[in-house]
Protein backbone atom coordinates (compact mmCIF):
# COMPACT_ATOMS: atom_id res chain seq x y z
CA UNK A 1 0.00 0.00 0.00
CA UNK A 2 1.20 3.67 -0.97
CA UNK A 3 1.52 6.26 1.81
CA UNK A 4 -0.82 9.19 0.91
CA UNK A 5 0.54 11.87 -1.57
CA UNK A 6 1.96 14.86 0.11
CA UNK A 7 2.69 18.50 -1.30
CA UNK A 8 5.19 18.81 1.82
CA UNK A 9 8.57 17.32 2.15
CA UNK A 10 8.23 16.60 6.00
CA UNK A 11 7.26 13.65 7.80
CA UNK A 12 3.05 13.11 7.72
CA UNK A 13 2.03 11.09 10.63
CA UNK A 14 -1.65 9.17 10.67
CA UNK A 15 -2.11 9.43 7.04
CA UNK A 16 -4.36 6.70 5.12
CA UNK A 17 -2.72 3.79 3.29
CA UNK A 18 -4.36 4.39 0.00
CA UNK A 19 -4.38 1.20 -2.22
CA UNK A 20 -3.96 3.61 -5.59
CA UNK A 21 -2.16 6.40 -5.22
CA UNK A 22 -3.47 7.34 -9.28
CA UNK A 23 -6.86 7.66 -7.66
CA UNK A 24 -5.80 10.16 -4.75
CA UNK A 25 -3.74 12.08 -7.30
CA UNK A 26 -7.13 12.65 -9.34
CA UNK A 27 -8.92 13.47 -6.47
CA UNK A 28 -6.78 15.68 -4.70
CA UNK A 29 -7.31 17.64 -8.37
CA UNK A 30 -10.70 17.47 -7.98
CA UNK A 31 -11.05 18.81 -4.92
CA UNK A 32 -8.11 22.15 -5.73
CA UNK A 33 -11.07 22.53 -8.67
CA UNK A 34 -14.06 22.76 -6.13
CA UNK A 35 -14.96 26.27 -4.28
CA UNK A 36 -13.91 26.87 -1.18
CA UNK A 37 -16.03 25.73 1.99
CA UNK A 38 -14.99 28.78 3.71
CA UNK A 39 -14.58 32.58 2.40
CA UNK A 40 -10.79 34.71 3.04
CA UNK A 41 -12.87 37.20 4.81
CA UNK A 42 -15.13 35.50 7.31
CA UNK A 43 -11.86 33.25 8.17
CA UNK A 44 -10.02 37.12 8.82
CA UNK A 45 -13.03 38.10 10.92
CA UNK A 46 -13.12 35.57 13.06
CA UNK A 47 -8.75 35.79 13.95
CA UNK A 48 -10.18 39.16 14.98
CA UNK A 49 -13.26 38.47 17.07
CA UNK A 50 -10.41 35.40 18.75
CA UNK A 51 -7.76 38.63 19.12
CA UNK A 52 -10.65 40.06 22.01
CA UNK A 53 -10.53 36.78 23.28
CA UNK A 54 -6.52 36.62 23.84
CA UNK A 55 -7.68 40.22 25.49
CA UNK A 56 -9.25 38.68 27.87
CA UNK A 57 -12.29 40.52 26.28
CA UNK A 58 -14.58 37.18 25.21
CA UNK A 59 -15.07 33.94 25.81
CA UNK A 60 -15.05 30.96 23.50
CA UNK A 61 -16.66 27.45 23.30
CA UNK A 62 -15.84 24.65 20.71
CA UNK A 63 -17.89 21.82 20.99
CA UNK A 64 -19.33 19.05 19.07
CA UNK A 65 -19.30 15.47 17.61
CA UNK A 66 -15.78 12.78 18.69
CA UNK A 67 -16.26 11.91 14.67
CA UNK A 68 -18.88 13.80 12.69
CA UNK A 69 -21.06 11.13 10.72
CA UNK A 70 -21.98 12.09 6.96
CA UNK A 71 -25.28 11.29 7.69
CA UNK A 72 -26.02 13.58 10.70
CA UNK A 73 -25.32 16.38 7.50
CA UNK A 74 -28.84 17.09 7.13
CA UNK A 75 -31.06 20.52 9.11
CA UNK A 76 -31.97 18.84 11.36
CA UNK A 77 -29.39 17.41 12.73
CA UNK A 78 -27.11 20.64 12.26
CA UNK A 79 -29.75 22.59 14.03
CA UNK A 80 -29.96 20.20 16.79
CA UNK A 81 -25.81 20.79 17.48
CA UNK A 82 -26.06 23.96 17.10
CA UNK A 83 -28.78 23.95 19.82
CA UNK A 84 -26.20 22.14 22.34
CA UNK A 85 -23.90 24.99 21.25
CA UNK A 86 -26.20 27.86 22.17
CA UNK A 87 -26.70 26.86 26.01
CA UNK A 88 -23.58 25.79 26.67
CA UNK A 89 -22.49 29.77 25.21
CA UNK A 90 -25.61 30.89 26.80
CA UNK A 91 -24.45 29.29 30.54
CA UNK A 92 -20.96 31.00 29.91
CA UNK A 93 -21.70 34.62 29.00
CA UNK A 94 -24.23 34.55 31.96
CA UNK A 95 -21.11 33.87 34.46
CA UNK A 96 -18.94 36.06 33.19
CA UNK A 97 -20.82 39.30 31.53
CA UNK A 98 -18.83 38.67 28.21
CA UNK A 99 -19.58 37.80 24.46
CA UNK A 100 -19.23 33.98 23.81
CA UNK A 101 -18.10 32.68 20.10
CA UNK A 102 -19.47 29.60 19.04
CA UNK A 103 -17.34 27.40 17.48
CA UNK A 104 -18.52 23.89 16.15
CA UNK A 105 -16.53 20.73 15.65
CA UNK A 106 -18.72 20.48 12.30
CA UNK A 107 -18.51 20.59 8.57
CA UNK A 108 -14.99 18.53 8.57
CA UNK A 109 -14.25 16.78 11.56
CA UNK A 110 -14.60 13.25 9.21
CA UNK A 111 -10.75 12.28 10.56
CA UNK A 112 -9.34 10.43 13.93
CA UNK A 113 -5.92 10.08 14.73
CA UNK A 114 -5.68 6.55 16.32
CA UNK A 115 -2.90 5.00 18.95
CA UNK A 116 -3.03 1.99 16.96
CA UNK A 117 -3.30 1.01 13.18
CA UNK A 118 -5.18 -2.08 13.74
CA UNK A 119 -7.90 -4.07 16.32
CA UNK A 120 -8.84 -7.29 16.83
CA UNK A 121 -12.75 -7.63 16.31
CA UNK A 122 -14.68 -10.80 16.34
CA UNK A 123 -11.17 -12.82 16.62
CA UNK A 124 -9.57 -11.63 13.16
CA UNK A 125 -7.34 -8.46 12.96
CA UNK A 126 -9.00 -5.24 11.01
CA UNK A 127 -7.66 -1.78 10.47
CA UNK A 128 -8.89 0.32 12.60
CA UNK A 129 -11.68 2.98 12.01
CA UNK A 130 -10.32 6.34 11.07
CA UNK A 131 -13.12 8.43 10.78
CA UNK A 132 -15.36 8.69 7.81
CA UNK A 133 -12.97 10.39 5.56
CA UNK A 134 -10.79 7.19 5.67
CA UNK A 135 -13.03 3.92 6.74
CA UNK A 136 -16.27 3.14 7.78
CA UNK A 137 -16.84 1.95 11.37
CA UNK A 138 -18.82 -1.54 10.57
CA UNK A 139 -16.13 -4.44 11.61
CA UNK A 140 -15.66 -5.79 7.42
CA UNK A 141 -12.37 -6.03 5.51
CA UNK A 142 -14.34 -3.71 3.52
CA UNK A 143 -15.44 -1.12 5.18
CA UNK A 144 -12.23 -0.60 6.73
CA UNK A 145 -10.72 -0.09 3.90
CA UNK A 146 -9.41 3.05 3.20
CA UNK A 147 -11.00 4.53 0.23
CA UNK A 148 -9.82 8.14 -1.23
CA UNK A 149 -13.40 8.39 -2.75
CA UNK A 150 -14.52 9.41 0.50
CA UNK A 151 -12.32 12.81 -0.03
CA UNK A 152 -14.90 13.62 -1.69
CA UNK A 153 -18.36 12.32 0.09
CA UNK A 154 -16.54 14.53 2.87
CA UNK A 155 -16.67 17.77 0.92
CA UNK A 156 -20.23 17.12 -0.43
CA UNK A 157 -21.39 16.62 3.67
CA UNK A 158 -19.22 19.63 4.88
CA UNK A 159 -20.59 22.02 2.39
CA UNK A 160 -24.05 20.95 3.46
CA UNK A 161 -23.46 21.90 6.62
CA UNK A 162 -22.15 24.77 5.70
CA UNK A 163 -25.50 25.30 3.83
CA UNK A 164 -27.52 24.25 6.93
CA UNK A 165 -25.24 26.77 9.10
CA UNK A 166 -25.73 29.77 6.66
CA UNK A 167 -22.60 30.71 5.58
CA UNK A 168 -22.65 32.83 2.85
CA UNK A 169 -20.66 32.32 -0.03
CA UNK A 170 -19.72 28.79 0.94
CA UNK A 171 -19.31 26.14 -1.48
CA UNK A 172 -23.29 24.90 -1.56
CA UNK A 173 -24.45 28.13 -0.71
CA UNK A 174 -28.04 29.00 -2.73
CA UNK A 175 -28.37 32.07 -4.46
CA UNK A 176 -30.66 33.72 -2.54
CA UNK A 177 -29.44 34.84 1.34
CA UNK A 178 -30.18 32.62 3.76
CA UNK A 179 -32.35 33.81 6.57
CA UNK A 180 -30.60 34.07 9.28
CA UNK A 181 -27.08 34.91 10.51
CA UNK A 182 -24.46 32.17 10.81
CA UNK A 183 -24.17 31.75 14.25
CA UNK A 184 -21.74 29.00 14.73
CA UNK A 185 -17.81 29.14 12.52
CA UNK A 186 -16.85 25.93 11.87
CA UNK A 187 -13.37 24.10 13.15
CA UNK A 188 -11.93 20.63 12.42
CA UNK A 189 -8.72 18.82 13.22
CA UNK A 190 -6.51 18.94 9.92
CA UNK A 191 -5.58 15.66 9.88
CA UNK A 192 -5.36 14.37 5.93
CA UNK A 193 -3.77 16.16 3.86
CA UNK A 194 -4.60 14.55 0.99
CA UNK A 195 -7.85 16.64 1.88
CA UNK A 196 -6.77 19.82 3.59
CA UNK A 197 -3.92 20.48 0.96
CA UNK A 198 -5.85 20.81 -2.17
CA UNK A 199 -8.13 23.44 -0.02
CA UNK A 200 -5.21 25.56 0.50
CA UNK A 201 -6.30 29.25 -1.93
CA UNK A 202 -4.81 31.42 -2.79
CA UNK A 203 -5.37 35.37 -1.75
CA UNK A 204 -3.55 36.88 -4.30
CA UNK A 205 -1.03 39.02 -2.52
CA UNK A 206 1.33 36.05 -1.56
CA UNK A 207 -1.01 35.05 1.12
CA UNK A 208 -3.45 31.98 1.41
CA UNK A 209 -6.03 30.62 3.68
CA UNK A 210 -7.58 27.20 3.90
CA UNK A 211 -11.09 26.67 2.67
CA UNK A 212 -11.71 23.58 4.43
CA UNK A 213 -12.74 25.43 7.58
CA UNK A 214 -12.45 28.63 9.77
CA UNK A 215 -10.61 27.15 12.17
CA UNK A 216 -7.98 24.18 12.23
CA UNK A 217 -6.50 23.00 14.51
CA UNK A 218 -3.31 20.06 14.45
CA UNK A 219 -3.63 17.26 16.99
CA UNK A 220 -1.13 15.79 20.11
CA UNK A 221 -0.28 13.65 17.97
CA UNK A 222 0.68 15.22 14.40
CA UNK A 223 2.01 18.48 15.99
CA UNK A 224 5.85 17.86 15.40
CA UNK A 225 7.52 20.68 14.61
CA UNK A 226 9.58 18.75 11.21
CA UNK A 227 6.28 17.61 10.59
CA UNK A 228 4.03 18.52 7.51
CA UNK A 229 1.15 19.42 9.43
CA UNK A 230 2.73 22.37 11.15
CA UNK A 231 3.88 23.16 7.16
CA UNK A 232 0.26 23.76 6.44
CA UNK A 233 -1.03 25.97 8.90
CA UNK A 234 1.80 28.15 9.79
CA UNK A 235 1.40 29.20 6.20
CA UNK A 236 -2.20 30.07 5.39
CA UNK A 237 -3.83 33.35 7.14
CA UNK A 238 -6.63 31.13 9.46
CA UNK A 239 -6.94 31.34 12.93
CA UNK A 240 -4.62 27.96 14.47
CA UNK A 241 -5.25 26.16 17.27
CA UNK A 242 -2.71 23.39 18.56
CA UNK A 243 -3.66 20.99 21.20
CA UNK A 244 -1.02 20.14 23.57
CA UNK A 245 -0.72 17.15 26.23
CA UNK A 246 1.30 16.68 29.60
CA UNK A 247 4.76 15.17 28.01
CA UNK A 248 5.08 18.78 26.01
CA UNK A 249 8.00 20.39 26.80
CA UNK A 250 8.87 24.31 27.54
CA UNK A 251 10.85 24.06 24.64
CA UNK A 252 8.25 22.75 22.20
CA UNK A 253 5.61 24.97 23.23
CA UNK A 254 7.99 27.91 22.51
CA UNK A 255 9.13 26.64 19.31
CA UNK A 256 5.02 26.17 18.40
CA UNK A 257 4.51 29.56 19.17
CA UNK A 258 7.46 30.99 17.36
CA UNK A 259 7.07 28.74 14.24
CA UNK A 260 3.16 29.46 14.29
CA UNK A 261 2.69 33.24 15.79
CA UNK A 262 6.47 34.76 15.13
CA UNK A 263 4.15 38.48 14.95
CA UNK A 264 2.49 37.98 18.48
CA UNK A 265 -0.95 38.69 16.99
CA UNK A 266 -3.70 38.42 18.88
CA UNK A 267 -6.20 35.90 17.25
CA UNK A 268 -3.99 33.64 15.59
CA UNK A 269 -3.05 31.39 18.17
CA UNK A 270 -5.11 29.20 20.11
CA UNK A 271 -3.12 26.33 22.59
CA UNK A 272 -5.41 23.67 23.74
CA UNK A 273 -5.05 22.02 26.83
CA UNK A 274 -5.64 18.05 27.42
CA UNK A 275 -2.93 17.60 30.70
CA UNK A 276 -5.39 14.93 32.37
CA UNK A 277 -6.98 16.26 36.02
CA UNK A 278 -4.21 14.90 38.06
CA UNK A 279 -1.17 16.34 35.72
CA UNK A 280 -2.95 20.06 34.80
CA UNK A 281 -1.56 21.78 37.73
CA UNK A 282 1.85 20.39 38.41
CA UNK A 283 2.20 20.40 34.26
CA UNK A 284 0.52 23.46 33.17
CA UNK A 285 2.20 26.18 34.62
CA UNK A 286 5.41 26.06 33.37
CA UNK A 287 3.84 25.89 29.78
CA UNK A 288 1.54 28.98 29.92
CA UNK A 289 4.41 31.11 31.58
CA UNK A 290 7.11 30.15 29.16
CA UNK A 291 5.04 31.54 26.69
CA UNK A 292 3.61 34.73 28.21
CA UNK A 293 7.51 35.31 28.40
CA UNK A 294 8.18 34.73 24.76
CA UNK A 295 5.45 37.42 24.07
CA UNK A 296 3.11 34.99 22.55
CA UNK A 297 -0.76 36.32 23.45
CA UNK A 298 -2.09 33.06 23.06
CA UNK A 299 -5.52 31.59 23.91
CA UNK A 300 -5.71 29.08 26.32
CA UNK A 301 -8.84 26.73 25.74
CA UNK A 302 -9.11 23.88 28.72
CA UNK A 303 -9.98 19.87 26.62
CA UNK A 304 -10.88 18.46 30.05
CA UNK A 305 -11.46 14.89 28.27
CA UNK A 306 -9.05 13.38 25.83
CA UNK A 307 -6.99 13.31 29.18
CA UNK A 308 -9.21 11.57 31.67
CA UNK A 309 -10.53 8.88 29.13
CA UNK A 310 -11.08 5.20 31.15
CA UNK A 311 -12.06 1.85 30.00
CA UNK A 312 -15.63 1.19 32.18
CA UNK A 313 -16.37 -2.84 33.41
CA UNK A 314 -18.01 -3.27 29.96
CA UNK A 315 -15.15 -2.62 28.14
CA UNK A 316 -15.72 0.59 26.00
CA UNK A 317 -14.13 3.55 26.74
CA UNK A 318 -15.66 6.34 28.88
CA UNK A 319 -15.15 9.69 30.76
CA UNK A 320 -15.81 10.45 34.56
CA UNK A 321 -17.45 13.47 35.31
CA UNK A 322 -16.04 14.65 38.62
CA UNK A 323 -12.50 14.29 36.97
CA UNK A 324 -13.26 16.23 33.76
CA UNK A 325 -14.67 18.99 36.36
CA UNK A 326 -11.44 18.62 38.14
CA UNK A 327 -9.32 18.88 35.00
CA UNK A 328 -11.27 22.67 34.64
CA UNK A 329 -10.84 23.77 38.11
CA UNK A 330 -7.08 23.22 37.54
CA UNK A 331 -6.65 24.16 34.30
CA UNK A 332 -8.49 27.57 35.43
CA UNK A 333 -6.01 27.92 38.79
CA UNK A 334 -2.98 27.00 36.48
CA UNK A 335 -3.31 29.70 33.85
CA UNK A 336 -4.18 32.73 35.65
CA UNK A 337 -1.67 32.42 38.60
CA UNK A 338 0.65 31.38 35.41
CA UNK A 339 -0.92 34.95 34.14
CA UNK A 340 -1.94 33.51 30.37
CA UNK A 341 -5.58 34.15 28.90
CA UNK A 342 -8.19 31.39 30.03
CA UNK A 343 -10.18 31.54 26.66
CA UNK A 344 -13.01 28.86 27.00
CA UNK A 345 -13.84 25.61 26.41
CA UNK A 346 -12.86 22.42 23.83
CA UNK A 347 -15.73 19.73 24.45
CA UNK A 348 -16.79 16.67 22.75
CA UNK A 349 -20.26 16.70 22.63
CA UNK A 350 -23.91 15.48 21.37
CA UNK A 351 -27.25 16.25 21.00
CA UNK A 352 -28.65 12.65 21.20
CA UNK A 353 -29.83 11.62 25.16
CA UNK A 354 -26.82 8.77 25.37
CA UNK A 355 -24.52 7.94 28.44
CA UNK A 356 -21.48 7.81 27.20
CA UNK A 357 -19.25 9.76 30.04
CA UNK A 358 -20.57 8.73 33.60
CA UNK A 359 -20.45 9.95 37.12
CA UNK A 360 -19.40 6.63 38.60
CA UNK A 361 -18.65 3.43 36.63
CA UNK A 362 -21.14 1.49 38.32
CA UNK A 363 -23.46 2.97 36.10
CA UNK A 364 -22.13 0.22 33.68
CA UNK A 365 -23.12 -3.04 35.59
CA UNK A 366 -25.79 -5.06 35.04
CA UNK A 367 -27.17 -2.28 32.65
CA UNK A 368 -27.42 -1.81 28.52
CA UNK A 369 -26.35 1.75 28.01
CA UNK A 370 -26.81 3.98 25.16
CA UNK A 371 -24.64 5.42 22.91
CA UNK A 372 -24.12 7.14 19.50
CA UNK A 373 -20.10 7.86 19.11
CA UNK A 374 -18.15 6.18 16.30
CA UNK A 375 -15.18 6.50 18.64
CA UNK A 376 -14.92 8.24 21.82
CA UNK A 377 -17.36 9.12 24.84
CA UNK A 378 -19.10 12.24 24.16
CA UNK A 379 -20.96 14.26 27.24
CA UNK A 380 -24.86 14.66 26.57
CA UNK A 381 -26.43 17.86 26.56
CA UNK A 382 -27.05 17.84 30.26
CA UNK A 383 -23.31 16.86 31.25
CA UNK A 384 -21.80 18.97 28.69
CA UNK A 385 -24.02 22.12 30.40
CA UNK A 386 -22.60 21.23 34.32
CA UNK A 387 -19.18 21.07 32.90
CA UNK A 388 -19.92 24.86 31.46
CA UNK A 389 -21.46 25.46 34.79
CA UNK A 390 -18.12 24.57 36.26
CA UNK A 391 -16.48 27.03 34.72
CA UNK A 392 -19.26 29.53 35.47
CA UNK A 393 -19.00 28.72 38.87
CA UNK A 394 -15.24 29.51 39.38
CA UNK A 395 -15.78 32.55 36.71
CA UNK A 396 -18.02 34.56 39.68
CA UNK A 397 -15.77 33.00 42.55
CA UNK A 398 -12.80 34.73 40.87
CA UNK A 399 -15.04 37.98 40.33
CA UNK A 400 -14.74 37.56 36.50
CA UNK A 401 -17.97 38.48 35.75
CA UNK A 402 -18.32 41.36 37.90
CA UNK A 403 -17.68 44.16 35.66
CA UNK A 404 -18.75 43.90 31.66
CA UNK A 405 -16.19 43.53 29.41
CA UNK A 406 -15.59 45.54 26.62
CA UNK A 407 -17.54 44.43 22.97
CA UNK A 408 -15.34 43.57 20.24
CA UNK A 409 -13.89 45.76 17.71
CA UNK A 410 -15.85 47.16 14.90
CA UNK A 411 -13.94 45.22 12.61
CA UNK A 412 -15.28 42.59 13.45
CA UNK A 413 -18.06 40.66 12.83
CA UNK A 414 -20.55 40.94 15.48
CA UNK A 415 -20.14 37.77 18.29
CA UNK A 416 -23.86 35.92 18.11
CA UNK A 417 -25.35 36.27 21.47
Amino acid sequence: MGKAVTDVRKPALQQPEWDDPSQVRRIREVLAARPPLVRAEDVCALRTLLAQVARGGALVVQAGDCAENPDDCDAAHVSRKSAVLDMLAATLKMAAHKPVIRVGRIAGQFAKPRSRPVERVGGRELPVYRGHMVNGPEPTPEARRHDPLRLLTSYMSAGDVMEHLGWRGSAFAGHQPPPVEPRVWTSHEALVLDYELPMVRELGDDRRWLGSTHWPWIGERTRQLDGAHLDLVADIVNPVAVKVGPTTTVAEITGLCERLDPLRDPGRLTLIARMGADLVRDTLPALVEAVRLAGHPVIWLSDPMHGNTVTGPDGHKTRLLETMAREIRGFLRAVTDAGGTAGGLHLETTPDDVLECVADLSVFEGRAVRRSSLCDPQLNPEQAVALASVWADVDVRRGAGAQAAPACGAAAQPVPR
